[in-house]
């Protein structure tokens, strides 16, 4: 997919360029997507720096950074851990991508424009990434209200089943508990990890840079950020995109110490049975009610998530090991939907977190003390699967492309509160 070229006139708008400029580096061999020139700083060519660096490998730093190189930009992109580490948001083996946002029209825009981008990047990569098998989910009435007329003005498939239809139709799960399920035909299943690696591994591929470490903002002068510090050493750039999700407030304290909140999120994979294909992701749609969400079979098992009152996570020091309880609580529910599964072990867990703003929207925004820094963040749970949407989004920024009002005003730092 090739990315609109980054003129001159966006550099000037983004406070990339200098007093005098100079021919960006010839796209190497092999990188069939990197397109036209790319005149950053000054100082930037004459060092061999990077134009952008990109300060985390997530859902928001990955794709964005994949986005910039493809537009010929020369991208570092800096992780503390590297791409697909399990203290990462943007962890796990799977995530689930749906369109269903009650009023908020825009995410589900985005996640149907994302559903789209998925399957073209999965065909790119060369590498399975999008398990399209459909969603069941309950809604309060209030939601539903609200979802159904924006499903119906964008053309969206869905369906309205009573429990008796999603027995009938899959009989391996039950719903006697519920009214009304809706179905969107269009739901599917993401790799999460291997997704992340797949988009570093592209990053190299066209002629980015990876690397290991722990990036802080560095100095500034004259409304600008010069650097930022890599385990110390500086790093010079023309802007900086800073997406470290859950260590947003660490890496800016002033500006988001108490904007995002890190709770502490578990889920559990329990095994199909070895001769019943049932819970498998051809034959099963992921689930959803008001009590947790499941993700089918993708060769790892079916993800239940357990529900956990909101618990703080320390990124770097918890220990990431699951609670006897919460797997108890799993089995149980698993018992109500999923009685095929009853007496099934439970193959894998993982103990990660979400990085969640005050009102569940991302803040994308330009930092209010330097023209040429970007932060991409507050996932709330649902930023991985729109990913190669919000990459595209902020390089837009870092292009100097301006946002439209209605974007602006939800994803902007002044729209955020504290996150309590």
């Amino acid at each position: 997919m090739t990315g609109r070229r980054m003129d001159r006139r966006s550099l000037l708008l983004a406070g990339l360029t200098g007093a005098a400029t100079a021919a960006a580096p010839t796209v190497s061999a092999g990188d069939e997507t990197a397109t036209g020139t790319f005149t950053p700083s000054a100082p930037a060519i004459g060092r061999n720096l990077p134009d952008v660096v990109v300060v985390g490998a997530g859902a928001f730093g990955g794709w964005t950074a994949l986005e910039l190189r493809e537009r010929g930009a020369r991208v570092t992109m800096v992780d503390v851990y590297g791409p697909g580490n399990p203290r990462a948001s943007s962890g796990d083996e799977s995530r689930l991508i749906r369109a269903s946002y009650g009023d908020r029209e825009i995410y589900t825009r985005w996640a149907t424009e994302a559903f789209d981008l998925w399957q073209a990047r999965q065909e790119e990569f060369g590498r399975r990434m999008i398990y399209p098998n459909g969603s069941l989910r309950v809604m309060k009435p209030s939601e539903l209200a609200a979802q159904r007329p924006i499903f119906d003005r964008l053309k969206l498939a869905y369906e309205l089943l009573t429990p008796e239809e999603v027995h009938r139709r899959w009989p391996q799960i039950r719903y006697d508990d519920a009214e009304t399920i809706v179905y969107e035909p269009g739901g599917g299943v993401l790799k999460a990890r291997e997704s992340m690696i797949a988009v570093a591994e592209a990053i190299v591929r066209k002629g980015g840079h990876i690397r290991v470490g722990h990036a802080l903002p560095g100095f500034g002068s004259g409304g600008m950020l010069n650097n930022v510090l890599i385990d110390g050493e500086p790093l010079n750039a023309g802007a900086f995109v800073f997406a470290t999700g859950p260590w947003l407030p660490q890496t800016l304290p002033t500006i988001l110490g108490d904007r995002i909140r890190t709770p502490r999120r578990e889920v559990f994979y329990i095994g199909s049975p070895r001769n019943d294909r049932r819970y498998r992701w051809e034959h099963l749609p992921n689930l959803s009610d008001l009590s947790t969400y499941t993700a089918s079979d993708i060769d790892y098992g079916i993800k239940v998530a357990a529900r956990l009152a909101d618990t703080p996570i320390d990124p770097d020091d918890t220990e990431r090991l699951p609670s006897p309880f919460l797997a108890q609580q799993v089995l149980d529910y698993v018992a109500l939907r999923m009685p095929g599964l009853v007496g099934q072990p439970i193959v894998a867990t993982r103990v990660c977190q979400t990085e969640n703003s005050d009102n569940g929207h991302y803040i994308i925004d330009s930092h209010p003390d330097y023209s040429n820094v970007w932060i991409a963040g507050g996932g709330s749970g649902h930023a991985f699967k729109m990913g190669p949407v919000l990459g595209r989004y902020v390089a837009d920024r870092v292009a100097g492309e301006p946002p439209s009002a209605e974007l602006s005003a939800i994803f902007s730092l002044s729209s955020h509160g504290a996150a309590t």
